[in-house]
């Protein structure tokens, strides 16, 4: 009887490179558990700086001033001196929109859009006579800063979401996706900053400070700067760890 001819399979896997293949697959479940987080992280923001945006006030003012200062009179020594105050909220989109109100600057604005159930005309009155030519410009020109910045942010946002869509539906990272979060990150902690030192700038005349949607989107960009940070230098990492395997259908002569 002839004897059977005993052939190794040249397709067969050795046991270390089992162990690399294996090894990888925990790298692969790394990886999924890093894209999740990130993932979700991403979608939080993207729905807090929408809303924001929208609807949730980015910056308050206060102005207040005692009667007799806005009268031009002086009060007898045992009269009270009440203060008369007018707060206004104005968001982003306040921002945007506010020049198709047909305004002419923004102490009509503040004037026409404040919580006081004192008369608009009363309002605008009481600035006139309290704030010189160069405080009612100095108001506009922040008014014209902010805006600027709060287009830009929009701009970078719109620019930031469409590459969060093109590179995360499958989980990929790119260029894109990096430099668009730089921007983005950059102009969230831009629009707070401008907030901030319009508020310094006014003291004494206005108490002017970030609000609720400003502190939202910095929020947002620093929870984004470092999720994201991280997920490069793990995956980075990662990728440094893969260990090489063979490719089957080359090592079967399959094409």
């Amino acid at each position: 009887m002839a004897k059977r001819s005993k052939k190794k399979n040249p397709g067969a896997l050795t046991n270390q490179q089992k162990a690399d293949i294996l090894f990888n697959k925990t790298l692969d479940v790394k990886k999924k558990g890093l894209d999740i987080r990130l993932n979700v992280t991403i979608g939080i923001v993207v729905a807090l700086c929408l809303l924001a945006f929208l609807i949730m006030p980015a910056i308050n003012m206060n102005f207040s001033s005692a009667l007799s200062d806005i009268l031009g009179t002086t009060m007898e020594s045992d009269e009270e001196d009440p203060t008369i105050g007018v707060t206004v909220n104005m968001s982003f989109l306040n921002f945007l929109t506010a020049p198709s109100g047909g305004y002419d600057n923004a102490v009509d604005y503040i004037a026409e859009n404040t919580n006081s159930s004192i008369s608009p005309l009363l309002i605008k009155s009481a600035f006139t006579q309290m704030m010189t030519k160069e405080d009612t410009q100095m108001l506009n020109s922040a008014y014209i800063m902010i805006l600027i910045v709060s287009a830009l942010w929009l701009a970078s946002w719109l620019l930031w979401f469409c590459a969060v869509c093109l590179n995360r539906k499958n989980n990929k990272d790119g260029l894109f996706l990096l430099i668009s979060s730089i921007v983005f990150i950059a102009l969230s902690i831009a629009q707070w900053i401008m907030f901030l030192a319009v508020g310094i700038a006014s003291a004494g005349k206005a108490q002017i400070q970030p609000h609720i949607a400003s502190y939202l989107i910095i929020a947002g960009a620093i929870a984004v700067a470092t999720v994201y940070g991280l997920y490069r230098v793990k995956i980075k990492k990662i990728n440094k760890e893969r260990r090489a395997v063979p490719n089957m259908a080359e090592q079967t002569g399959d094409k």
